[in-house]
């Protein structure tokens, strides 16, 4: 994890839970070469590759398991996400993805929840017009997917949003890891942290 900043709103940019979801990441390292030497209006904290492991093979899951999908369970590598968000007071939580063609959501977009977690939603619209990624709106978190991190911090009164770009797993299409960045400065613009 890098550390930007030490002001008192804070926030967290998550990209790797997915091994085989490479544009996040490689826009995570680029927005890590941005943010040094910055002036930072906050906190915030980078974890380009959540699972290097997992990364290192271009594999998606962790133990068996999709570690989107359990971010509810003690220790995993999600959830330990959203203990760093509690224990350190974030503010705001940006879970970034790919989405490959013909998949779930299959475009590039933002997910958010209105419900317990309305910010979770304005940050989303704020993100989706910035970066010009559709809005894709649940009514009530955990509903539409169970243990993802961004419902996951929702559900504990953390903001959260997902966003992802369209991108085979595995690979880099073009001007996708471009298009994350961008969705990474939205979030860190709605955030007020540059």
């Amino acid at each position: 994890m890098f550390t930007f900043g030490n002001g008192d709103r804070k926030v967290i940019i998550v990209a790797g839970v997915h091994g085989n979801e490479l544009p996040a990441s490689i826009a995570a390292v680029k927005l890590i070469n941005y943010l040094s030497g910055k002036r930072i209006k906050g906190t915030v904290y980078v974890v380009p590759f959540l699972i290097p492991s997992s990364t290192a093979r271009s594999y998606r899951y962790w133990n068996g398991k999709n570690p989107n999908s359990i971010a509810n369970v003690r220790g995993t590598p999600s959830n330990r996400i959203v203990q760093l968000a509690a224990s350190r007071g974030v503010c705001a939580v940006g879970d970034f993805h790919s989405t490959r063609p013909g998949g779930v959501p299959g475009k590039t977009s933002i997910l958010c929840t209105r419900i317990p977690t309305y910010e979770s939603y304005r940050m989303a619209s704020y993100m989706s017009r910035y970066s010009g990624s559709a809005l894709i709106p649940s009514q009530v978190a955990g509903k539409d997917y169970p243990g993802a991190l961004e419902d996951v911090c929702n559900l504990a009164g953390i903001p959260a949003v997902t966003a992802e770009v369209r991108s085979p797993h595995g690979s880099v299409a073009s001007g996708s890891v471009t298009k994350s960045y961008t969705q990474m400065i939205a979030f860190l613009k709605y955030n007020g942290i540059i």
